[in-house]
């Protein structure tokens, strides 16, 4: 994914502070969310950290709502629908988009432990553009796709989580792609008086035959991009829990170097 915005999407969304696991068969699970970011340097195809001569700088505002519902014991329906605004500028010009970014929706299926302290989950999902690029920024590659990934999460104590997921994307609406390796690492735990905090490793790679890097982030399809990400949380009632999560680029290929964060808040029903 860059479409800087899908990026933040996946990103939030595929560790949104929770272990993967079924939410129930007649449950659902939504999660809506406001997610900010900003970036004015880029790292280059060295990796070396670069600000442009002419001032470019990078914001996104995004409103989200992630879903999960029950189809069974095992198996879960998954959906997502961003709502974005894109804002590209430098000395010379500023532009601004708003609009439906790349939908996705598919299904996951839980394999438990006899225990039932484990889970190994394996997703398929399918991504569908709201949007067309008649003109800039980009909300994104304006391309189908699809993705299938697969994560294993466990206790390794009690009170605690780990989620650890790869996951393989592909942009087929365009000759050249991209291919996108994606790999998440989590750990959560809950604390007393009922917060919860989890801090989790990003790394992104996507490959295509087209290298061309452009301070509209989203146009790029060959870079490398790693995070590190945050987030606390505090149950205030069986079925809402808010959470705010930070992040910030650690290293990076033909990509922002940005900063950013996500106020996001789990409800589950019934």
């Amino acid at each position: 994914m860059k479409k800087t915005i899908i990026l933040l999407i996946l990103f939030c969304f595929s560790n949104f502070a929770k272990a993967d696991w079924p939410v129930g068969k007649k449950r659902t699970n939504l999660t809506p969310s406001f997610t900010y970011y900003y970036t004015d340097r880029v790292f280059g195809a060295d990796g070396k950290v670069r600000v442009s001569a002419n001032g470019d700088k990078f914001t996104s505002k995004m409103l989200g709502l992630y879903g999960v519902s029950g189809l069974s014991r095992r198996v879960d329906l998954v959906y997502n629908i961003p709502i974005s605004m894109i804002t590209a500028q430098n000395i010379f010009e500023k532009n601004t988009k708003t609009g439906v970014g790349d939908v996705s929706v598919g299904l996951a299926y839980h394999t438990p432990s006899k225990d039932l302290k484990s889970f190994f989950t394996v997703k398929g999902q399918l991504i569908i553009p709201m949007y067309s690029n008649t003109s800039i920024p980009h909300l994104g590659y304006g391309s189908m796709g699809a993705q299938i990934s697969a994560n294993y999460s466990f206790s390794p104590k009690k009170g605690s989580y780990l989620v650890a997921e790869g996951a393989y994307s592909r942009y087929f609406g365009q000759i050249d792609g991209p291919n996108q390796y994606l790999f998440n690492l989590t750990y959560g735990k809950e604390l007393s008086n009922a917060l919860l905090i989890s801090i989790t490793y990003n790394n992104l790679i996507s490959v295509s035959a087209d290298k061309t890097f452009s301070t509209n982030l989203n146009a790029n399809k060959d870079f490398t991009i790693g995070k590190l990400s945050g987030a606390i949380g505090k149950k205030i009632s069986r079925t809402v829990t808010p959470y705010l999560q930070t992040y910030y680029t650690i290293y990076g290929r033909n990509s922002g170097l940005g900063f950013g964060f996500s106020f996001f808040v789990m409800i589950k029903i019934p």
